[in-house]
């Protein structure tokens, strides 16, 4: 499950923790100090931000910006680190900043061994953050393979090729008028940490994907008009249909682009119409297994969990639309039926009939619903239609003024309609 956090120290300032949660962030990385072991170099917002995190119930790691050259150095820093924390143990570890320029020429991975040794024989999880060039070309040793990474590269996808838990994807992530590192987490850190809360009941299975729970990174609300949801094991997880129905919009093709706007910010999309008239909307997947006017059942695949369109990171943006059209917060609905729509139990019944049960069920169903009457709001409208012949309702003969029609049913009321027209020049 990937999850956004930033990075902080005292060049933010004053730091609002509560607008940070408002944001989205779900954890924070804070700077301890810098260099060897000297009061003078603490960081000055280390204690306040701490106490913020702590008060505040935000997740925390700590991190130490490094000048070392050597490993007495390095040592130094370690116990600089570790008189910080004063015994806590940081639920997102400890990681040492190995990028000032001063370091070029040293052996940096010594460095960091000595450094990350000292760090671990404390009991506390340790890893490294450089930037992706310093990481492939100063600290690629095989002797540093144990420490997890830090990857900062500001750009649509992190490039580095060997295993890493957190990516600083950009250092413009605006929040309540200030200015953070953001960063994508992808490993489980309260878990390998040990800091963990005790786990309470299982997530339960998710109606929209196939192979995994619910992991809700953004909520809704707030001028956010769904839920994201993240990934548990696999970034490209399947993503399935929640409820029977048809595919009414459907976008492919998208690359990722964090500035794009309009559908195009949906990235690769697919919006499914239900007979209730309520809709279920899928975006940012990596790749799209379903047409314009296929009809879907429950649980078919239409496509993967990406990273496309306005997105910066690998997550499902889920959508629930009302039959007016009004986004409405899908949680509710993540392991339930929509409203009006058969039960799963009642789909598991008609999956089970046989072809002539199935048939004489279907013409039963048509005919009933062609017997309902048409919206009353729609009534006169569908009236002057039917009189002049511009529209006389679907194969089965019904108007579905809640629906939208497709490319064909468009196209052969233009004709009836230019036909109307002609005849009465």
């Amino acid at each position: 499950m990937a999850v956004k956090g930033v990075d902080i120290s005292e060049h933010n300032g004053e730091v609002d923790f509560a607008a940070l949660k408002r944001a989205g962030v779900a954890f924070v990385l804070l700077r301890c100090g810098y260099g060897g072991d000297y009061p003078g170099q603490d960081d000055e917002c280390w204690e306040k931000n701490l106490k913020k995190a702590e008060e505040t119930g935000m997740p925390w790691g700590a991190y130490l910006y490094s000048y070392a050259k050597n490993k007495e150095m390095a040592q130094s820093e370690a116990r600089h680190t570790l008189r910080l924390l004063a015994g806590r143990k940081p639920p997102y570890g400890v990681w040492y900043d190995v990028e000032d320029p001063q370091q070029v020429g040293a052996d940096l991975v010594s460095i960091c061994e000595t450094y990350g040794t000292a760090i671990e024989a404390q009991g506390l999880y340790c890893g490294i953050y450089s930037s992706l060039n310093w990481l492939e070309h100063k600290l690629n040793s095989p002797r540093l393979d144990r420490f997890d990474k830090w990857v900062a590269q500001w750009n649509s996808l992190c490039e580095y090729q060997k295993p890493y838990g957190i990516w600083q994807f950009t250092n413009g992530w605006q929040i309540a008028g200030k200015r953070f590192d953001g960063n994508w987490a992808y490993k489980d850190y309260p878990a390998l940490t040990g800091a963990k809360e005790e786990e309470g009941p299982p997530k339960a299975k998710s109606r929209v994907f196939s192979e995994q729970g619910n992991s809700v990174t953004q909520p809704f609300g707030n001028g956010h008009g769904g839920v994201d949801l993240g990934w548990d094991k696999d970034p490209e997880t399947p993503v399935v249909a929640h409820s029977p129905g048809r595919v009414v919009f459907c976008q492919t093709g998208q690359k990722n682009d964090t500035g794009s706007s309009g559908n195009a910010s949906y990235g690769n999309c697919v919006k499914l119409e239900h007979e209730n008239g309520w809709h279920t909307l899928y975006a940012h997947m990596s790749a799209v297994k379903v047409k314009y006017g296929e009809r879907v059942p429950t649980g078919r695949q239409i496509g993967n969990m990406g990273n496309t369109g306005n997105s910066y990171g690998n997550h499902l943006h889920f959508e629930v639309r009302n039959s007016g059209g009004t986004r409405v917060d899908p949680v509710p609905y993540l392991t339930a039926d929509l409203p009006g729509l058969p039960t799963k139990e009642e789909e598991k019944e008609e999956a089970g009939m046989t072809y002539e049960q199935w048939k004489a069920y279907q013409e039963q169903y048509e005919r009933e619903l062609a017997a309902k009457p048409t919206s009353k709001w729609a009534e006169e409208a569908v009236a002057y239609c039917r009189a002049r012949g511009i529209m006389n309702g679907d194969a089965n003969g019904r108007f579905r003024p809640q629906s939208l029609i497709t490319r064909q049913e468009a196209a052969q009321l233009m004709k009836n309609l230019g036909d109307r027209l002609a005849e009465e020049a």
